[in-house]
């Protein structure tokens, strides 16, 4: 509250959950669209709306619970962080609407802010990413949706409203959020939404309450769509979200000397406009316009240094056209991006980092024949960043693409691809602008991704697998030793491999899932103190139950299992294996009324883990918090 203010892949992996078929039932249940594949036939993971509201998602941890690519660790919601595939989020192109969330406020804290009710898909890529997936995507994309007014109103209405009260156990905390969508014309519809949280301090699963974690969260979502004709759409939206609470200078960690608790606010905006023309009967013209800009920020109040303020803002623009020639569809475009950090206190001043990224494109999705596909394309960006204090960099290089899909049988593919990505410098860690500059001679990061995979679908299976290689070269971390200074540090080796396989099986939907990864740096496991690069991770379970009872009536399962990790870099302890069980149960009393109920369990039995993406116990300071324990979720919803 504020106070004032080696690689495996067995048999075994091949046993596991399609999540093509899992969320291709839950479209067809919950009547909601789900892309579930690029055109080059590799799976994207896609978790929608109505996965979030059954497991009544809260925060991070929350939305990629099912995920067992995604990690999120940092114990409370503050500060987690997202990891794919054991690679941290600031490796990642990640966005919200288009638009482009590059701000990395401090290392201790979560730099993505978004609230669960609002979002209407997030869309995963990992491995080898499209010239279209932005620039930067070192380990890959994760792209969030929120809602549209379409999604809410029925063809035949002209206004409604959602109400939403929920209760959680362990926070004893309250949630609630308001709604209202409308077709103020025939050809402009709108969306207002408000969401107000108030938690206390979780406990965890030895039942002990970690104090100065509870929060008081609010956020909102605007948006309006217009149709001018048939084939043009305007959708402007403003999307923000404000967080305070009395929590710990470093939050991730447990309480200490060094680590006391004083009054902090985080607030995100981000404003978006995006414009569709594709004319009806032109097979070349499809164009896309999208502007963004993101403004975040974290302030420390009266901490043990004072008042710090850091700011970020991300100001952007990209412009595709989609070309269509018989066998051949072709996506070209140009984005660009200006990104500056402030970083203002009383003891050090102001400081300032301003860089911008630019770039070209061009993807081609070309059918060779009937049974070969073949995605290629590539992309030119130029990075330029002036540091507050240090020096200037001028980056710049090609990222290419390409993969190759066999089709042998109608329900068979196979592919494999390989894809380079470069990421110049980019504006530093914001509360640590005073501090460490980079190296005059820094040089442009460069990830090398080859994977290879097969999608199979019969009857009431689908199966996917496949195996990548990642080598990111010339990563930029911080150095250890005085002058401390942002430099290449070496080179970072990723391989693994993933297998999925589901079943569907009239109102029962069952799946299984597993992920392997194992990153390392100079051929040491990456670890916890490898801030802004990833950490290691055990091999990862997923099963998942859905089961429509009635038509009123919907249970689900979920179990997230994660192994033992015992490869570990020098000097860190191992990380202790955890399974997590939570269960749900949706239910719609009235066929007619438009009332829902719904009863999600977290952590059902209880378990006291802390999660292989949060910190671990390094020393009497540096020492992270238990993940949360049982927690009991109670949520009513009423639409009209």
């Amino acid at each position: 509250m504020i106070h004032h203010t080696h690689f495996k892949l067995s048999a075994l992996a091949t046993l596991i959950a399609s999540q093509w078929l899992v969320n291709t039932a839950h479209a067809e249940q919950q009547d909601t669209i789900v892309i579930v594949a690029k055109p080059n036939n590799q799976a994207e993971q896609t978790i929608d709306s109505a996965t979030l509201e059954q497991r009544q998602a809260n925060e991070l941890s929350d939305v990629f619970r099912t995920t067992p690519e995604v990690q999120v660790g940092g114990g409370s919601a503050v500060s987690q962080k997202i990891y794919l595939r054991g690679i941290e989020d600031n490796m990642l192109n990640v966005t919200i609407d288009g638009a482009v969330q590059a701000a990395n406020l401090y290392h201790h804290q979560g730099r993505l802010s978004i609230e669960p009710d609002l979002i209407k898909s997030v869309k995963v890529q990992a491995g080898v990413v499209r010239a279209t997936d932005g620039a930067g995507a070192l380990g890959g994309a994760i792209a969030f949706e929120t809602k549209n007014p379409q999604d809410l109103l029925a063809a035949d209405e002209r206004a409604g409203a959602q109400l939403n009260a929920g209760y959680y156990s362990n926070t004893e905390g309250y949630k609630g959020s308001a709604t209202g969508f409308a077709r103020a014309t025939d050809k402009v519809s709108v969306l207002a939404s408000v969401t107000l949280s108030d938690l206390d301090d979780f406990v965890d699963g030895e039942g002990n309450s970690q104090p100065h974690t509870g929060s008081k969260n609010q956020a909102g979502l605007f948006k309006a769509v217009a149709e001018f004709t048939p084939d043009q759409q305007l959708v402007l939206s403003y999307d923000a979200r404000r967080d305070e609470a009395y929590r710990y200078h470093r939050p991730q960690w447990q309480p200490s000397k060094k680590n006391i608790a004083i009054n902090q606010e985080m607030q995100r905006d981000t404003l978006t406009g995006k414009y569709h023309f594709a004319p009806a009967g032109s097979a070349w013209l499809d164009l896309q316009v999208n502007a963004y800009l993101t403004e975040t920020s974290l302030e420390h109040i009266q901490g043990p240094w004072g008042d710090y303020l850091g700011e970020g803002e991300s100001l952007g623009i990209d412009v595709r056209n989609t070309s269509a020639f018989d066998v051949l569809t072709l996506t070209y475009g140009a984005d660009y991006r200006e990104d500056e950090g402030h970083l203002t206190s009383p003891t050090y001043g102001a400081d300032k980092d301003k860089g911008r990224v630019q770039g070209v494109y061009a993807q081609a999705d070309w059918e060779i024949a009937s049974q070969w596909r073949l995605t290629a394309g590539a992309r030119y960006d130029k990075y330029k960043l002036k540091e507050s204090k240090g020096s200037q960099f001028n980056h710049s290089g090609v990222s290419p693409n390409a993969t190759l899909t066999f089709q042998p049988l109608p329900n068979l593919s196979i592919y494999a691809g390989a894809g380079q990505v470069i990421r110049g410098a980019t504006v530093r860690e914001i509360f640590k602008l005073d501090g460490a500059t980079s190296h005059p001679e820094r040089k442009e990061e460069t990830a090398i991704t080859q994977e290879a995979g097969l999608n199979w679908q019969y009857d009431n299976w689908a199966f996917t697998a496949k195996l990548f290689d990642l080598k990111i070269k010339d990563v930029v971390a911080e150095t250890h030793t005085r002058p401390r200074q942002l430099t290449n540090v070496g080179t970072l080796k990723n391989q693994g491999g993933s297998a999925t396989l589901a079943y569907n099986w009239q109102d029962l939907i069952a799946g299984l899932s597993y992920s392997h990864a194992r990153p390392e740096l100079n051929g040491q496991p990456l670890n916890d103190d490898t801030k802004g690069i990833g950490t290691a991770i055990g091999d990862t379970w997923v099963f998942t139950l859905d089961y429509q009872v009635t038509q009123q009536l919907q249970l689900g399962y979920d179990g997230r299992y994660v192994e033992r990790l015992t490869h570990v870099a020098e000097g860190y302890d191992e990380k202790p294996g955890y399974a997590l069980h939570d269960i749900y149960a949706q239910w719609t009393p009235f066929s007619h009324q438009p009332l829902t109920l719904t009863l999600t369990v977290k952590n059902l039995f209880d378990k006291a883990y802390r999660d292989h993406a949060s910190y671990g116990e390094t020393n009497e300071v540096a020492t992270g918090t238990l993940d949360t324990g049982r927690d009991i979720r109670f949520k009513l919803g009423y639409q009209f």
